[in-house]
């Protein structure tokens, strides 16, 4: 790639994994509502909002490639978990992690609206969680780490205190960006 890829996005973690592989980029946030009425499917809404983001980014650099991504975290009951609304939200989602797993998903999306290409694809990662007590959760509750965490919590604060038993997929996606697509998506455009 010549020119930097676009990042349409501010997320600290996706800007520090892409500095890590050495990918030049620039962050340009996308700033979209990112509903996604009439999906049910986690991949489909990942790959929507994703495409969304890239698209939105691509309106204002049609000749650069625009990444997009968007993960979400699917909990065991199926639900689609947003950032907690509350500490008692929190510990609800938290709760439903004891002796489970949830599904983390992230879509990619990479356009260049003057050579009129976009490849999206998506990627899933199973995160199995051990039995977790209700003092664990007390104390991360105190600790405040899960305020505006998608799932309440993130991959290194659950690793950290040994809550996972298995991670079956690309560990980066859970962080926020899925190192193994990306680097195929982007040997497409080099």
């Amino acid at each position: 790639m010549k020119k930097p890829l676009i990042l349409a996005s501010e997320s600290p973690q996706r800007k520090q994994i892409l500095k890590k592989l050495g990918v030049p980029f620039v962050a340009i946030p996308a700033r979209i509502d990112e509903h996604y009425s009439g999906l049910s499917r986690p991949f489909a809404v990942a790959r929507r909002i994703a495409l969304r983001k890239a698209e939105t980014v691509a309106q204002r650099y049609p000749h650069d490639w625009i990444l997009g991504c968007d993960t979400i975290v699917v909990l065991p009951n199926a639900e689609i978990a947003g950032k907690p609304k509350s500490r008692a939200d929190a510990k609800r989602v938290l709760s439903l992690y004891r002796n489970a797993h949830c599904d983390v998903y992230s879509g990619l999306a990479l356009v260049n609206k003057l050579l009129n290409k976009k490849f999206v694809q998506y990627a899933k990662t199973r995160i199995h969680f051990r039995e977790i007590d209700a003092a664990e959760i007390k104390r991360y509750l105190d600790s405040g780490d899960w305020y505006g965490r998608s799932g309440s919590l993130t991959i290194e604060t659950a690793d950290k205190k040994g809550w996972i038993r298995k991670i079956a997929g690309d560990y980066w996606n859970v962080v926020g960006l899925p190192v193994l697509l990306l680097r195929k998506m982007l040997k497409r455009i080099e």
